[in-house]
C-alpha cells in the first residue's frame, strides 16, 4: 500500500464544511471526507506558520514530544518518506502532480501554505464579498499584518471573507488533485491523509498568525482525514484525542515496518474499534519572542499554562476553557474552577517531565 500526505500550513479548522462550517464552500473537502475516516479531535503539539522544523526534527518524523527547549530523539526507521515542500496555494496541483512518481511508497507534501500574504487573483479573493459590502469600501484584504491586531468589525469580515476564498481556492486544488488520481486510477491503491501542520489564528484573540504564544483551538485544533484504499471504512468519524506523534507508527505499521518505542500510537486501533483513546490528554508547547506557554487538552477542557515571559511582563495566569460548548474559549473559567486547572496543571508538568526519559511514555495521572 502505499501513502501520500498533504500536510497543509495555515488551515483553519473553523472554515470547513466537514469540521461544521456552513457558509465556505469546500466541495471536495466535504466529498473527501465522506468517503474517509474523519477525526474529529486532532491536536498539534509544535505549531509551525511557516515549516521552520525540517520533517525528521517534528514530532510528525520522530513520534515524540519535545516542549520548547527539549530535543526530541530522532526516530530510527527504515523506511522514510520522500517531502517535497509545496507552498503556492493557487497552484498546488499541478506542482503536487508533477511531484508524484510512480516508485514512491511514502510521499509527503508540506504545504501548500494559507498563510497571508495572499498572492491570488483578485477576482477569486472577492468570492466572499457582495456588491453591498464593495459599495461600503470592503474588499479582499490580501496582506494583514502577522501581529497583535485589535480589528474592528469592518477588518475582522474583511480577513475572514478573505481567507474563506483562499480555503475554497485551496479546495479546488485539492479536488483538481484527487480528480486526477482518480483518473489515472490511483486513489483507490493508497492510503490519502490530509492534515495541517498549523491552524491560524485570524483575530479571534487579538493576533493574526503567532506573534505571541496563543495554543488556542484556532491555531491548534486541525483536521485529519485518512482515506483507505477503496474508500474502506468511509464515514467514520473517530471523537478521541489524536496527535502528529500518531502519525508515524500508524504509516510504519501501515508498510509492515518495525516500530521503535515512540510517544505516539498508531490510529489503526482505534479505527478497528480495538481501543476508545490513544492518551488521556493532548499537549502542545510554544515559544515566541521570550514568551512560553503550554496547552493540555481533553474532552472536556483546556488548560492555558504560562511558563514564562520577558522580564519586564507581570505573571500571567492560567486559562481554563470548557469543552466542547466553548470552541473557540472566550469564557474563561480558572477562577471558578480552579481545582481543576491545579490537577491539569501538575499532571501536565509532570508529562513535560515523562517526555524526557527514554523507552515508551507513562502518561501521568490528572
Amino acid at each position: 500500500m502505499k501513502i501520500l500526505v498533504i500536510e497543509a500550513c495555515g488551515l483553519h479548522l473553523g472554515y470547513l464544511g466537514c469540521y461544521g462550517n456552513d457558509w465556505v464552500a469546500t466541495p471536495n473537502l466535504d466529498r473527501l471526507a465522506a468517503e474517509s475516516i474523519v477525526f474529529d479531535n486532532h491536536f498539534i503539539d509544535q505549531p509551525d506558520l511557516h515549516a521552520e522544523i525540517a520533517w525528521a526534527h517534528r514530532s510528525v518524523g520522530t513520534g515524540r514530544y519535545a516542549l520548547p527547549g527539549t530535543q526530541s530523539m530522532m526516530a530510527s526507521l527504515e523506511v522514510k518518506p520522500r517531502v517535497v515542500q509545496v507552498d503556492s496555494v493557487d497552484r498546488f496541483a499541478k506542482e503536487a502532480w508533477r511531484s508524484i512518481g510512480k516508485d514512491d511508497a511514502w510521499l509527503w507534501f508540506e504545504g501548500p501554505s494559507l498563510v497571508p500574504p495572499w498572492e491570488i487573483e483578485d477576482d477569486l479573493l472577492a468570492t466572499y464579498f457582495d456588491e453591498e459590502e464593495i459599495e461600503k469600501g470592503l474588499a479582499p484584504w490580501p496582506n494583514p499584518p502577522l501581529d497583535l491586531v485589535a480589528l474592528d468589525v469592518a477588518e475582522l469580515l474583511q480577513l475572514q471573507n478573505t481567507y474563506a476564498a483562499v480555503v475554497t481556492v485551496f479546495d479546488a486544488q485539492l479536488g483538481a488533485l484527487l480528480d486526477r488520481l482518480r483518473e489515472r486510477k490511483m486513489l483507490d491503491d493508497m492510503l490519502l491523509c490530509v492534515t495541517a501542520r498549523s491552524g491560524l489564528p485570524l483575530g479571534e484573540h487579538g493576533m493574526i498568525g503567532m506573534p505571541r504564544p496563543g495554543l488556542h483551538d484556532e491555531l491548534v485544533h486541525v483536521p485529519l482525514l485518512l482515506r483507505l484504499p477503496r474508500a474502506a471504512e468511509a464515514g467514520l468519524r473517530i471523537a478521541a484525542l489524536t496527535q502528529p506523534v500518531d502519525l508515524l507508527p500508524t504509516f510504519s505499521e501501515t508498510l509492515l515496518q518495525p516500530i521503535p518505542p515512540l510517544h505516539g500510537g498508531s490510529l489503526w486501533p482505534l479505527i478497528h474499534g480495538e481501543v476508545e483513546q490513544l492518551r488521556p490528554y493532548a499537549v502542545a508547547g510554544q515559544r515566541i519572542a521570550g514568551y512560553e506557554n503550554w496547552l493540555m487538552r481533553t474532552l472536556d477542557a483546556a488548560l492555558h499554562v504560562p511558563i514564562g515571559q520577558p522580564e519586564e511582563v507581570p505573571a500571567r495566569t492560567p486559562l481554563l476553557f470548557l469543552k466542547p460548548e466553548d470552541r473557540w474559549e472566550v469564557n474563561d473559567l480558572y477562577q471558578q474552577q480552579m481545582a481543576t486547572a491545579d490537577a491539569m496543571e501538575k499532571a501536565l508538568r509532570a508529562f513535560a517531565a515523562a517526555i524526557k526519559q527514554p523507552g515508551p511514555l507513562l502518561w501521568p495521572r490528572i
